[in-house]
Parts: C-alpha cells; structure tokens; sequence
C-alpha cells in the first residue's frame, strides 16, 4: 500500500461513523470538482480544435501548418 494510503487508512480508523460520512462527503466534493474542471478543459481544447480546421489559416506550406498546430500543443 502506498504510504499515503496507509497514512489516511490509520487516521479513518480513529474516525467514528459521522466523521467517516462528512470525510466522504468532502471526498465526494473533491472528486466532483476536478471531474468539472476536467471537463471545462476538454470542452475548450476541443473548442479550439474545432477552430483550428474550420478557420482557413491561410498557409502557404505543411510546414507553417505543423508550425501552427505545434504550438498550438504547447498551449495545451
């Protein structure tokens, strides 16, 4: 078990069932706020995605059309 497991594992053996419901209900919160995060993030890259190929760049080479797209990977 990984230390940090085995550190939380020992401190919610202490706990009684209330405190156990409210540690799981922040738990729950936690989770529940990266999932949105995540998605807000996904939804904005795949906005931009979008754009990248619906916008006509104007390219006058693959080249500066992998330019473009690299970095547009370091921003994300």
């Amino acid at each position: 078990m990984a230390p940090t497991a085995i550190a939380v594992n020992d401190l919610l053996n202490t706990l009684e069932e209330e405190d156990l419901m409210s540690a799981l209900s922040y738990i729950q919160f936690l989770s529940a706020n990266r999932k949105k995060a995540k998605a807000e993030r996904s939804k904005v890259a795949m906005k931009e995605i979008q754009e990248m190929f619906a916008d006509d760049k104007g390219w006058e080479s693959e080249e500066e059309m992998l330019a473009d797209m690299a970095e547009f990977r370091k921003k994300n």
